[in-house]
Formats: C-alpha cells, structure tokens, sequence
C-alpha cells in the first residue's frame, strides 16, 4: 500500500516541494490537455528550455505545443515566448524515454532574436513536416509604411532540422508602431 501511495504521488504531484506560480501551473494544465500530455511531461519539457536554474526567475511561457504536426518523426513542438519584447524559442523533442531535446533554436540566421518588433509578432508554424517561424524585420525606409517580414524554413535531416529556405515579404505597420527601436 506504501508502494502504491509513492507512486501514485510521483505520478500526480510532480511539482510538489516547488513553489510554482499558480498561473504557469494553469497554463501548463492547459498545454497538457490540448497536446494530450501528462503535465509532468510538459513541465519537463518547459523546464529544459529554460535558461534559468530556480524557475522562479524565469518568466517564458507555453505558447504552442504541438503533438501531432510532427508526429510521424515521433517528435513534440514547444514554443516558448519570454522577455519584453517578447521573444520565442523553438524546440522539437522526441517522444521517446525522458524526451530528449532533438533541436532548439533562438535566433536566425542572421543572429536576430525571434522577437516581436513594430509590434508584429513573430509566429510558428509547422507545414509538410517542416518548421516555419516568421520573423519581423526592419521598416523598409524611414518613411516606409511596411516592414520586412522573414519565413525562415527548417527542414528535418534525418539527425536535427537546418535553415533551408529564406523568404521575405512585407507587412503593413501602423503609424503608431513605427517609431520602435529594435533593441540590441
């Protein structure tokens, strides 16, 4: 009965002896539902793409994780979003024992952060198995009304997933947007 009872605690209370903030706790209830997930597992899984050792400091939040767009690898996305501007990072981990991180990415090519900017927001999405994240650029001119927008596609190897393709387009900025700096 002892037994049953540690399991049956280390099953359900993954987070017990850590003081977690109620609204992460929440919104990685949420995550799990939606992936089908134990929360445990999405815990884990946003606790190893932090750079913070006491996940007190750390102020990233669950904005996708996705279950089935790559499914057929056997692998889960997770995208996180922190800091002002808020900027993600993205992740693909296999589904195997522990969930080890197969790849992670901050920054493009260029080594900009995928930050929101002129307040467009970055975004990611996954399309025939392949990870495209949309990045905001600059304005074109100092009086230009549209930014360069950036689609960078990566592409899985067999072993980890490379920037394949760049592709860019414009997007409208309002008035009052323009005049954000991009920070260094």
């Amino acid at each position: 009965m002892l037994l049953r009872l540690t399991l049956i605690l280390l099953i359900t209370c993954p987070l017990c002896g850590q003081e977690a903030n109620p609204a992460d706790r929440q919104d990685e209830l949420t995550w799990a539902a939606k992936a089908g997930l134990p929360v445990a597992t999405v815990h884990h899984l946003w606790r190893s793409m932090s750079h913070f050792a006491d996940e007190k400091d750390d102020d990233s939040r669950i904005v996708l994780l996705d279950a089935k767009s790559l499914a057929s690898r056997n692998q889960l996305l997770m995208v996180t979003a922190a800091g002002l501007p808020s900027c993600l990072t993205v992740a693909v981990f296999s589904k195997g024992p522990g969930n080890p991180n197969v790849w992670s990415e901050s920054e493009t090519t260029d080594k900009q952060g995928f930050c929101e900017h002129l307040g467009i927001e970055p975004e990611v999405n996954v399309a025939n198995g392949k990870i495209l994240v949309k990045v905001p650029g600059d304005l074109v001119s100092d009086k230009a009304s549209h930014a360069e927008v950036v689609e960078y596609t990566y592409t899985w190897t067999g072993n980890t997933y490379f920037s394949s393709r760049k592709q860019t387009s414009l997007e409208f900025v309002p008035a009052a947007n323009r005049m954000t700096k991009r920070p260094d």
